[in-house]
């Protein structure tokens, strides 16, 4: 078992975020089966009351798991290398746990984090508007949550234990070992990085256009939603391998070191940070300017609210966008303009 002192601060962090989730459970469940707007009983009083209550703690364990999954990242990236022989980033620590353990490990703390983001956006809405007619659709979302987060804790638990120190690692093996032919590092998929590029540039156009068009929109258009969040969530694994196949080339001045990992490290800026928080910002923020519209569409006093938290989506996701771009695609200029040649040829 790998005891590290970040470790223990990244499961304790998920373990506390559980109780909390268990502890507010029973009052949205109550919710979730009585709740009644129209009724003001002593039995609905208590219920909104313990609804509120339940609020602030599913709020509180949204930030611990935030905490806890940016803790997870830097140990990652960051820390936990330097206690596993031959690991000299995340990828190192990620060959030394179970078979496949990083991947789920990672897969599930995404997904508990992006259920638990979709829960705070309702809830937000929710609670602008005094009759709270989110309320059971909130509980019930929320009730999906803790099995989410039972089992992100268990797979922390379990990756980590895979983890033996005294066993070394070469994690640059790892990297370079893919590929057996100079064919093979200059395609993904089987397609070479000219056609990825192109679909790249494409995507980033797209993606600027809509979401500026969606910002300054007064007029509800859905399908501008749908295609928003359509674009955003096909751009997201093509900027990730064009960022790792491609650009990262630029930040590490050496061609197919295909390394996510490398990319958080000091020498090299510290820009997996930005970057891939950029990318996990926008793909959250097009999901939620998706579907929080969906739940309210039969409200007529709560949808204009939804939809307007869609158009500051689409901003924040423009933003995000140029940001990544900028960090991202620099270098490279800043190289041709340097040598007059991209580090392809």
């Amino acid at each position: 078992m790998f005891w590290h002192p970040l470790f223990l601060a990244v499961i304790s962090s998920q373990f506390m975020a559980l109780l909390l989730l268990l502890a507010a459970c029973p009052a949205w469940l109550n919710t979730a089966l009585n709740w009644d707007p129209l009724v003001a009983d002593h039995q609905q009083l208590s219920l909104e009351t313990k609804a509120e209550g339940a609020s602030i703690l599913g709020r509180a364990a949204f930030g611990l798991s935030l905490f806890s999954g940016v803790l997870l990242v830097f140990g990652i990236a960051n820390i936990f290398h330097e206690d596993i022989p031959g690991a000299m980033c995340g990828t190192g620590v990620c060959q030394a746990m179970s078979a496949d353990g990083s991947t789920r490990l990672l897969l599930y703390n995404g997904l508990l984090i992006m259920l638990m983001k979709l829960w705070y956006e309702l809830d937000k809405l929710n609670r602008m508007l005094a009759q709270m007619p989110l309320t059971q659709i909130s509980a019930r979302l929320f009730l999906t949550i803790p099995v989410v987060a039972t089992l992100t804790l268990k797979q922390t638990y379990d990756s980590f234990a895979g983890i033996r120190p005294n066993q070394p690692v070469d994690c640059c093996a790892v990297v370079y070992d893919q590929f057996s032919t100079i064919e093979q590092a200059t395609s993904i998929f089987g397609l070479g990085d000219r056609m990825w590029l192109i679909a790249f540039i494409v995507l980033n156009t797209l993606l600027l256009i809509v979401s500026v068009a969606l910002s300054v929109s007064r007029i509800d258009r859905p399908w501008e939603r749908s295609a928003l969040a359509a674009i955003t969530w096909l751009w997201l694994p093509v900027a990730a391998l064009i960022l790792v196949n491609v650009l990262s080339a630029y930040h590490y001045e050496v061609l197919h070191h295909h390394c996510p990992w490398c990319l958080f490290l000091p020498e090299h800026h510290l820009v997996g940070y930005p970057l891939y928080g950029g990318m996990a910002f926008i793909g959250m923020e097009g999901l939620t300017l998706f579907i929080l519209p969906l739940f309210v569409k039969h409200d007529t006093g709560i949808y204009p609210i939804a939809l307007n938290l869609g158009r500051q989506a689409a901003k924040k996701i423009a933003m995000a966008q140029l940001l990544f771009l900028i960090i991202a695609v620099l270098p490279a200029i800043v190289w041709r303009l340097r040598y007059g040649v991209w580090m392809s040829g």
